[in-house]
């Protein structure tokens, strides 16, 4: 019997550590979401083989995590740790920073955002200018490096209407970076990324950035829509026009992306 990938969110190679002999061990672990066959969990398997062709597994259910912790390089390097309600933690440990933010992302996601009944695509249409102007937004993403910022890493993005704003991941109050919005060159999205181009005026100079995430198009409607306003309230267009020489600008990423004018 093989292996039903319909509700397969991620999966991949981790290690857990061992409660009985305390060392770590290699799993394939296997996240799906919610559906007919069961709640959203994650399974573990010896390896991908086991995997595909469904024997016998650990099910960790994932219906009372109440939060999901992606710790700093210098803390516990490609780690991620699940917080129960019931106060247990699981740790794992990833093969490289990248892929412990895929999963770090993942399971914020439908762990804790999918609760929250103010999540973006719940929310009233994004692109309304009548956005009320205290409205703001967190997404927790992964910047990837830039030869023009010395940050990368798991961090937070804060949209308000009128900037965006970098912050901490385990202290949301200090303040990596901001980007006004009046000041971005271009933005744009796919399944995966969000990205945009700062101008000069910008705290960073010039630049692009890349941020890893599963919720790129929320990230870019709720970008789109403040900069509808500041241009409603400013009296002055946005032009907009797709750029189709993206490749050059993006290393290969195929996203659709727009040209913002408003003050550069």
């Amino acid at each position: 019997m093989t292996t039903d990938f319909n509700d397969v969110v991620k999966q991949g190679f981790v290690k857990i550590r061992s409660r009985r002999f305390w060392v770590y061990q290699k799993y394939w672990l296997v996240m799906r979401g919610a559906s007919s066959r069961g709640p959203k969990r994650l399974e573990k398997y010896s390896n991908e083989h086991a995997a595909n062709t469904h024997c016998y597994h650990k099910v960790i259910k994932l219906t009372n995590v109440r939060n999901v912790i992606r710790h700093p390089q210098q803390e516990r390097k490609c780690a991620v740790t699940l917080v129960f309600n019931n106060d247990s933690k699981m740790t794992f440990v990833c093969e490289s920073e990248m892929e412990a933010g895929e999963w770090y992302s993942v399971l914020q996601t439908e762990c804790i955002q999918v609760k929250k009944k103010d999540i973006s695509f719940a929310e009233p249409d994004l692109l309304s200018h009548t956005i009320h102007r205290d409205q703001s937004k967190k997404f927790h993403v992964f910047l990837m490096p830039s030869p023009s910022f010395s940050f990368s890493g798991e961090c937070v993005l804060h949209i308000t209407q009128e900037s965006i704003y970098l912050q901490d991941t385990l202290d949301p109050q200090i303040k990596i970076a901001s980007w006004p919005l009046r000041v971005l060159r271009r933005y744009g999205r796919d399944q995966t990324w969000f990205t945009f181009e700062a101008g000069r005026m910008c705290d960073t100079g010039e630049g692009l950035f890349k941020f890893r995430t599963v919720e790129g198009e929320a990230i870019y409607q709720k970008v789109h829509s403040a900069v509808l306003v500041i241009a409603e309230t400013q009296n002055q267009p946005v032009r907009v026009r797709t750029i189709e020489n993206i490749q050059n600008l993006t290393n290969n990423l195929d996203l659709a992306f727009f040209t913002v004018s408003l003050v550069d």
